[in-house]
Order: structure tokens, then sequence, then C-alpha cells
């Protein structure tokens, strides 16, 4: 059996880790990361992840962040180059992280979902509450004592209040009314994207909880 580790990267390591990329749809995903993580922390935060394997070959990345009262664990980018793909990385990437953030006692996890990544994160188990400002579906969940194994039985099991806790205000921000204001082109995928979510979409349950009784 194989056996992964995870490496922090500098800014300059994670560059000379990228340049290997071959695959043009990765590269550009790594250059935006790259963009974004200069631009939102500078480097200063300790979160730029990559699964390595034994011989130590990168082979998945992860952005993320554990804010300062470890409230949230934070999934910001992750992504696998294509060579790389179909062989599980990015999942156990995440396992790994989860474990560490338990660690950490972390109350919660969240990041936002671009149509193409649902279905992998589906098959972990996740639900989203609707769509923030530019379209991305929003994930807001408790963290599962077992880490992210335990997230699909957490969300098959605990009521729509249990998994919102304390974090109606931020979940009702994050997703205010967003939906409505979609372009044409994006209204016709949130409407497909909602069709392929079925019940993992708690949009409705939210908006339930927030009338009155």
């Amino acid at each position: 059996m194989s056996t992964y580790h995870l490496e922090y990267l500098s800014r300059e390591e994670y560059i000379s880790s990228t340049t290997n990329i071959e695959d043009k749809r990765s590269i550009k995903f790594a250059d935006m990361s790259l963009k974004w993580w200069d631009k939102k922390f500078g480097w200063y935060e300790k979160g730029c992840v990559v699964l390595s394997s034994e011989k130590n070959i990168h082979l998945s990345y992860l952005f993320y962040k554990i804010d300062r009262y470890n409230n949230y664990l934070t999934i910001h980018n992750i992504f696998t180059p294509e060579n790389k793909r179909r062989h599980g990385y990015a999942e156990t990437l995440l396992l790994l992280i989860f474990k560490f953030a338990l660690t950490q006692k972390v109350k919660r996890f969240r990041l936002t979902c671009i149509s193409n990544s649902l279905d992998f994160y589906l098959s972990l188990g996740f639900i989203y509450w609707g769509v923030n400002s530019v379209g991305d579906f929003y994930c807001d969940l408790p963290m599962p004592k077992s880490g992210l194994e335990g997230v699909k039985e957490m969300t098959n099991t605990f009521t729509t209040k249990e998994l919102i806790g304390k974090s109606f205000d931020i979940i009702s921000k994050k997703t205010s009314n967003y939906s409505e204001n979609l372009t044409h082109a994006q209204k016709i995928r949130y409407d497909n994207d909602v069709i392929r979510l079925n019940k993992n979409y708690f949009q409705e349950s939210f908006h339930q909880l927030k009338s009155p009784n």
C-alpha cells in the first residue's frame, strides 16, 4: 500500500513544483491559485500544501486556511494535474487535511464549489445551502468527529438545524438571494446542477428555517 504525506510549500517551491505540469487547464488553475493567494494572503499564511508520494512526487495541491479561533477550515483551491487524476489523490489530500483540522479542534469546514467539481464533492457527501455572489455553490458544515470519512453519514442523519449550528447568519450572508441574480447562462447551468444535486441541495430547507412557523 502506498504511503502519502503532506508538504507545505513556499511561493518559490510552489512555482518550482507546478512548472512540471503539462496540461493547459491545470497550468491555468495553478497560475490562478498562485495569483489569488498572492493577493489574499501574500504567503504569510501557511496554507499551500501538496500531497506527496513516498518518492516525493507531487500529486495534488490544496490552498486552505484555519482561522485564528479554529472556528473554520476553509478550502480555497484544490487541483490535481491531468496526468495524475483518477487515482484518488485529491480525496487522500482532503482526508489528511481534515485529520489535521481535528487535531486543531476545528469546529466547522466550508468551501465554494464550481459546477465541474460537484460530482467529486457529492461522492464525499457534501451538501450546499445556495450559491454565492459569483454563482458558486456554498458548503458550510460541522466538522465530523471522524473527519472527512464522516461527512456522508453526518449529512444523511443530522437535521438541517444541526447542520447549520451557530452559523445561520454566516450562511445567510454568503447565499443571500444570489440564485435570483444569475445571468441567463448561469441560470441554465444552475438549474441543471440543482437537479444533479437533488437531496444534497438544502436551499429550500434553509429558507424554511428562516420562515415563521
